[in-house]
């Protein structure tokens, strides 16, 4: 897969948007430049201050809800 900006291998994803969830392929080096010069990619961005905080916070609660679950599931079978 090919970087958004450039003719680059894309090495990782990177959100434009939280809700819904939306992310682009980019190199490694835009996925740098967009966090330091966040300004030069304004028209990608379409997600709000504090979206990435509140998306990562529901994912690291549903994360610890599947783990209760599987946990509770392992202790049911051993019963």
């Amino acid at each position: 897969m090919k970087c958004h900006f450039c003719e680059n291998i894309a090495t990782e994803k990177h959100h434009i948007r939280y809700y819904p969830e939306e992310t682009i392929a980019v190199c490694s080096y835009h996925g740098d430049q967009i966090h330091i010069y966040p300004f030069l990619y304004q028209e990608y961005i379409k997600y709000q201050k504090g979206d990435s905080t509140a998306f990562y916070a529901q994912r690291k609660r549903i994360e610890r809800f599947f783990v209760r679950i599987a946990k509770s599931r392992r202790q049911e079978k051993r019963r």
